[in-house]
């Protein structure tokens, strides 16, 4: 008798969770021709609590997340993370709303990636430390290149995924140059289930703080090029893994920012070769603005490197855990 119980408490469990992955679609409105998810209503989705903090924001919250929204605006952040959406906040007639194809390609996934990511696969990682050889990326006033920096931190994140049983391969293990084409044949030759390329960034002696890039979905802008003419509308191999390239790059930015408190810059969107082309999920990481004293402070010292690895390689870790529960 008990054992009966048992399998039908495991069949009821099972049914609840189905029902929990397969969640009515949240209620939208139309204008112009566009379909819009009002804040409201993906509060109500989710079970959550609308409220307003100042004439900015608005905060979504549970016992488990919190969606925080800037009005007239792509920025939003999910659980303190910065995500930068393709189009801005709205207020249609009464209410605030977001685009739906951002609420469904990069709020959802992000809150629920149990739900997305089935599919996708979880044993072979590769890393691609950005430029090399001839070509050094960018160079600090102290001489820190970015070629050198970046394969550091690649091997440390090597050594940290091994010790959890994954496989890890390098695109470059030694001071050499690939192409960008390369970088992905080498992926694709490996069978790679997620693909990072990693990168130090340069602007101002002002510019500071961690970015995630993803690759940019057709018929939306690149983040930095927002309203500059229309939008390209092709589509790229990597764009079949838009939905697992949101959520691994918001949980890599998360770990990153959470372990090496530098400025959070957030997940954005560009067109990068290494991303176009991609065979599996990908990445492109800007852990820091060398060309920023204090930030080129940071990266000399071993154990900030140290930091930088660890957040990547928990970022990547909390991805496959995702996909783990997804299953």
């Amino acid at each position: 008798m008990r054992s009966k119980k048992r399998i039908l408490t495991g069949l009821t469990f099972c049914l609840l969770l189905s029902g929990c992955l397969s969640l009515a679609s949240v209620r939208t409105v139309t204008s112009r021709g566009k379909t819009y998810a009002p804040l409201n209503n993906v509060a109500g989705y989710y079970g959550m609590k609308v409220s307003q903090k100042g004439e900015n924001r608005i905060h979504i919250r549970s016992q488990w997340n919190t969606l925080e929204f800037e009005v007239n605006s792509r920025r939003c952040w999910i659980n303190d993370t910065l995500i930068w959406l393709n189009h801005p906040v709205r207020k249609i007639g009464w209410q605030w709303t977001l685009e739906n194809d951002d609420f469904k390609t990069m709020i959802d996934p992000a809150v629920r990636p149990y739900a997305f990511l089935k599919n996708i696969g979880s044993r072979i990682v590769v890393l691609d430390p950005g430029h090399g050889g001839k070509d050094s990326g960018a160079v600090s006033p102290r001489k820190v290149y970015e070629k050198l920096l970046v394969m550091d931190i690649a091997k440390r994140v090597r050594k940290k995924l091994q010790a959890r049983g994954l496989t890890v391969h390098l695109t470059r293990d030694s001071d050499t140059y690939l192409t960008l084409s390369e970088r992905a044949q080498k992926a694709a030759r490996w069978n790679a289930d997620l693909f990072i390329s990693l990168h130090a960034d340069s602007a101002s002696k002002t510019a500071k703080g961690s970015t995630v890039f993803i690759l940019s979905r057709p018929g939306c802008y690149s983040t930095h090029s927002y309203g500059q003419g229309a939008p390209p509308t092709t589509k790229y191999p990597g764009n079949r893994f838009d939905i697992a390239n949101a959520v691994l790059s918001y949980r890599i930015q998360q770990n990153m920012i959470k372990k090496t408190r530098q400025k959070d810059r957030g997940v954005k969107h560009a067109r990068f070769k290494v991303l176009k082309d991609a065979p599996c999920p990908a990445a492109l990481v800007e852990m820091a603005f060398i060309t920023n004293p204090q930030e080129e402070a940071l990266v000399i010292r071993a154990s900030h490197r140290e930091k930088i690895a660890t957040g990547i390689a928990n970022g990547i870790a909390a991805y496959l855990k995702d996909i783990k529960r997804a299953r």
